[in-house]
């Protein structure tokens, strides 16, 4: 489910950013943002719930995007969430196996937003993108 998940929203996501000329290496880290944050809905907010949906949008007001992930499983507030160890580089033993998402996530965008409502969680990426000027 995760691997078609993926493969559905990379390439609409890949389709928009290439129509609004996004940079091919910032549309990238943009991609993997958006991929991240779609897998932590699946593994995080419906775990242990019914299947549900999960809700992608883009918007662009000239150079500034904003790209949202909402959901209606369990709440989960990225604040709140701290900021994972520094690895050793000279020390695998302390490089990490996972939860680098939103470390991941958080670099790729200017700012990030969660808002919390109504039994919908929406996490929300901005950033400008300098090439593309006005609309």
């Amino acid at each position: 489910v995760e691997q078609l998940l993926r493969n559905v929203e990379k390439s609409a996501f890949r389709g928009v950013l290439g129509e609004w000329r996004v940079p091919e290496k910032r549309g990238a880290i943009l991609e993997l943002a958006l991929v991240e944050a779609a897998t932590n809905v699946v593994r995080h907010a419906y775990r242990g719930r019914a299947p549900g949906r999960i809700e992608v949008s883009l918007r662009r007001d000239g150079p500034a995007l904003a790209i949202s992930v909402a959901d209606c499983g369990a709440p989960f507030d990225p604040d709140l969430v701290p900021a994972p160890p520094e690895p050793d580089p000279d020390d695998p033993s302390t490089w990490p196996e996972g939860g680098m998402g939103l470390p991941i996530i958080r670099s790729a965008c200017d700012s990030l937003s969660y808002l919390s409502e109504g039994g919908t969680n929406r996490l929300t990426m901005r950033v400008v993108v300098p090439e593309l000027g006005a609309a």
